[in-house]
């Protein structure tokens, strides 16, 4: 099985999901109120206890947007994306 997380930006709001070998099998959804790091560290360790996975058992994190490159959520979200893939990484090798 493979799991991977999906965030979805539009302007009013982000939703993230996880999905596996293509299915949705849970997601969240929040307005957008300034506070996209806050919100979407909560929600990536909600769906991961909620599915009983630890954060190497999803092995990417896609991002897809319909904001500007420069608002500052799409930023966070890069960052938290980029962070997430390198701490999995990490992980994954201590390890092996």
């Amino acid at each position: 099985m493979t799991y991977i997380f999906k965030l979805s930006l539009k302007p009013a709001s982000s939703t993230l999901a996880l999905v596996r070998d293509g299915a949705v099998v849970a997601e969240a959804s929040w307005p957008e109120e300034r506070n996209m790091g806050q919100k979407l560290f909560a929600t990536l360790r909600q769906l991961l206890t909620e599915n009983g996975l630890k954060p190497e058992q999803v092995s990417d994190f896609v991002l897809e947007s319909e904001i500007p490159d420069v608002y500052t959520s799409m930023r966070i979200a890069e960052t938290v994306k980029k962070v997430y893939a390198f701490g999995v990484s990490v992980q994954t090798n201590k390890q092996g």
